[in-house]
């Protein structure tokens, strides 16, 4: 199946760094360091440079990224994963091997598997690398080339950050209804009845969005 490397799951910024540590669980400083270019380390989470000071800087396959790196982190000693997630991309010599649903799994077990005498090798088995990996990667929703498609916000059940709809911006995902207009339409006063009739949510979508109004004020 041949990829389209230049869509936008790979290349429209959608989310600031800030963000993507807020989405998958990790601290800020750690996105930081693993979406930065050094010398001395590789940028492991894809990262353009942003318009503007603060505007979005990292596209979906990043924020993939990101999930994974979250997810080797709970299998692997933290001075490890930028070793393990570097082997991977190189083993697979295909871009954004981190954010292939496949490759990452199947890398990740491979990697332990071609460094018995580390220590932690003894407390992990297939079962538990693959299944802690695909516990952080659940919120992304994979195409049929194993590739993201969309990043399911935990917070807000039914949302997703798609970057073909809405520019990226958090939408529910049956409608297309951004998230931002539904908390706009909240903070201008109006009522939940009101909200639910002109957007066709149920009364729970709303009320998700209600108890996360505060978040969203940087979020969304």
């Amino acid at each position: 199946m041949a990829i389209d490397f230049m869509d936008a799951r790979f290349t429209a910024p959608i989310c600031t760094v800030r963000d993507v540590a807020e989405l998958v669980g990790m601290p800020l400083t750690t996105v930081q360091s693993w979406a930065g270019q050094r010398h001395s380390r590789p940028q492991l989470i894809t990262r353009f440079p942003p318009e503007r000071r603060g505007w979005p800087s990292i596209p979906l396959v990043g924020l993939a990224e990101a999930a994974t790196l979250r997810g080797l982190l709970g299998i692997l000693p933290r001075k490890e994963v930028w070793a393990a997630a570097n082997w991977i991309r190189q083993r697979f010599e295909t871009p954004h091997a981190l954010a292939n649903e496949k490759l990452v799994t199947d890398g990740a077990y491979a990697y332990v598997e071609e460094h018995p005498n580390l220590i932690y090798r003894v407390a992990t088995n297939q079962h538990v690398i693959r299944s802690t990996v695909e516990e952080y990667l659940r919120p992304v929703r994979f195409a049929e080339d194993f590739y993201p498609e969309a990043f399911r916000v935990n917070r807000l059940p039914g949302v997703e950050i798609n970057p073909h709809f809405n520019a990226g911006r958090m939408a529910f995902e049956r409608n297309r209804v951004p998230v931002f207009a539904v908390a706009g339409s909240l903070r201008a006063g109006e009522t939940v009845a009101e909200v639910i009739e002109e957007y066709q949510l149920t009364r729970a979508e709303v009320r998700a969005v209600e108890r996360q109004l505060d978040w969203l004020d940087e979020a969304a």
